[in-house]
């Protein structure tokens, strides 16, 4: 659905539902989403946040990309 809204609008989008890890959120902020909500997945893993964080810093870094911003809508290019 994010990579559907991204399509059709020009608004910043939040992607939630499911997101659990730093490639869960990589695949969102590639399709569109600008942000990213966990809910669930703290409760598993109360550390999971900061995993995400360091995941797409890593993600990024290893793709040549300055900021995470830069993924943001990809998979539509």
């Amino acid at each position: 659905m994010v990579y559907q809204v991204y399509a059709a609008v020009k608004l910043p989008i939040i992607g939630m539902g499911g997101i659990s890890s730093w490639q869960d959120a990589v695949e969102f902020m590639l399709a569109g989403a600008s942000a990213v909500s966990v809910g669930t997945a703290n409760f598993v893993n109360p550390l999971v946040p900061l995993e995400i964080i360091d995941g797409l810093e890593e993600y990024c870094r290893q793709h040549g990309y300055a900021a995470v911003r830069e993924i943001v809508g990809l998979a539509h290019r």
